[in-house]
């Protein structure tokens, strides 16, 4: 997965034109909001992800891909 994630970055950063850093701060600030909606519904969903506290993006990358998969990790 690690290979994976880093072709994403990759793509992200030639894409957008900012460094594969700035593309994982982007990441990372995205869950941090998601992660502290005060919203319950939201709450609950974070709830039911096997994470311990809130995720890495690439830990996130890998649990979503394998739920879009229909795996389980």
């Amino acid at each position: 997965m690690k290979q994976n994630f880093d072709a994403i970055l990759d793509h992200i950063a030639k894409q957008e034109g900012i460094s594969k850093e700035k593309v994982l701060e982007e990441m990372q600030r995205a869950i941090d909001v998601g992660y502290n909606d005060p919203d319950p519904a939201v709450q609950a969903h974070w709830a039911a992800m096997p994470f311990d506290g809130k995720p890495t993006p690439e830990a996130l990358i890998a649990y979503l891909a394998a739920q879009v998969q229909g795996q389980s990790m």
